[in-house]
């Protein structure tokens, strides 16, 4: 018996806070309090949990880490927006 696997999920959720910098289809970019720039993955989110966001909305975002191809992308899971 075997399986491919073309990715591998971790289990731990990461909430990030910040200002959306930058939104299109898929993704979103945040600037954290910090002043950390994070791109965010929204590409196969439920939009029912994330919602569309415009330039400077401040936001929440709960995200899961997942590892692709070598890389570690995080991936939108739920997204409230604190003020727009």
């Amino acid at each position: 018996m075997g399986s491919i696997v073309a990715c591998k999920q971790e289990s731990k959720f990461q909430i990030i806070n910040g200002i959306v910098y930058d939104a299109t289809m898929n993704n979103i970019t945040l600037i954290t309090g910090k002043g950390d720039t994070v791109n965010i993955s929204t590409m196969d989110a439920n939009r029912d949990k994330v919602c569309g966001v415009l330039l400077e909305d401040s936001v929440e975002v709960v995200c899961i880490k997942e590892k692709m191809e070598g890389k570690e992308i995080l991936k939108a899971a739920e997204l409230t927006i604190i003020k727009k």
